[in-house]
């Protein structure tokens, strides 16, 4: 009676262990496609690649490669898994990443789609990139790879990778998922993919006093500090110096080098704009001064001549604890060429 009670009760827990197991399987928190009505676009300051993703991912920009996340949580897992190379994702931290990277053919040493792939395939052996397909990114003719990797017993990643060639460049857009949020996640991957703008190609003009003119047709520049748009035949780039307390600096100059504009922020330190612009004013030898709006903000402008046949005018504003500095310098033989279209992009300049 002993023996078939404790065998009774021996075939009951072992049920009852198998009933907890499947009702925790079944308490899993299923994945679910989000429904995203908000977007934001990101724009790469060095190469202009375009991209739309939901607004609140996150997003990690390196010159020439950006990786965008569903969130914070999702970017440490996928840090962690590509560093470790074995992990647990628990669920709170799945989700999805979107990569967009870069590559000039002088720098890979081939301009032949082949070729490249074949790289692409041999740096990525891990995930066994696999059927090749036909693709398009915008009006570009494209190809991608699907991808599905086991990175430990409990976790995969899976998702594609698409190459597209394009002015001297290969782009390489990837979109990746842990376990079943791939494929959930798939309808919103599609669009974000969709929504990649490629660089338009830069027009080579062979008289240059042609070629340095600011083109009709613009673009856009966007980071935490500043929003504008700038003509297509200029660049922005990122001053590394930053000098007097700066903490961002940036210029945007086509090429002629005396005819810029600098935006630079620096720390208000708590003082007002009028001690700000006194304070800075005597820096330039203002021949005049006066005030305007820049992004609807209040600011202090002056006028100056750092050179023969060099003009300049410097606004001062302020927004927060911050104080923005643009500075517009044109050649002024060229200033019916130039003046007009830094007017423009002064009066696109969003400051954030």
């Amino acid at each position: 009676m002993n023996m078939h009670y404790s065998q009774t009760m021996k075939l009951f827990m072992a049920i009852l262990v198998v009933s907890a197991a499947l009702l925790v399987s079944s308490c899993k928190k299923k994945t679910e496609l989000p429904n995203v009505t908000e977007w934001e676009t990101f724009q790469d300051p060095v190469s202009g690649l375009e991209i739309q993703h939901p607004k609140g991912w996150l997003v990690n920009a390196e010159p020439k490669h950006t990786r965008i996340y569903s969130s914070q949580v999702v970017s440490d897992k996928f840090y962690e898994v590509y560093s470790s190379g074995s992990t647990v994702v628990g669920e709170d931290q799945g989700g999805v990443e979107v990569e967009l990277s870069s590559e000039k053919f002088k720098d890979v040493n081939t301009g032949s789609l082949d070729k490249y792939k074949e790289n692409v395939k041999q740096t990525y052996a891990g995930l066994s990139l696999a059927n090749e397909l036909p693709a398009m990114v915008g009006k570009d003719t494209a190809v991608e790879f699907s991808f599905k990797a086991k990175v430990s017993k409990e976790t995969s990643i899976q998702g594609k990778k698409i190459i597209v060639v394009h002015d001297s460049s290969f782009y390489t857009i990837s979109v990746a998922g842990f376990n079943d949020y791939y494929e959930v996640y798939k309808p919103l991957l599609d669009k974000i993919v969709a929504s990649v703008k490629l660089p338009r190609p830069k027009i080579k003009i062979t008289d240059p006093n042609e070629a340095a003119k600011p083109s009709p047709e613009v673009t856009k520049f966007m980071n935490d500090y500043v929003e504008f748009e700038y003509p297509y035949n200029f660049e922005v780039a990122m001053v590394k110096e930053k000098k007097g307390g700066a903490i961002f600096a940036i210029q945007l100059h086509g090429l002629r080098q005396d005819c810029t504009i600098d935006i630079d922020v620096f720390p208000t330190n708590k003082h007002p704009l009028d001690k700000l612009f006194d304070d800075n004013k005597g820096k330039f030898n203002p021949k005049s001064t006066g005030s305007a709006k820049v992004s609807g903000l209040d600011a202090k402008t002056l006028t100056a001549s750092p050179a023969a046949n060099i003009d300049r005018l410097v606004y001062f504003t302020v927004k927060g604890d911050k104080l923005y500095r643009i500075i517009v310098t044109w050649y002024k033989p060229l200033a019916t060429d130039f003046k007009p279209a830094f007017d423009k992009v002064i009066a696109s300049l969003k400051i954030k």
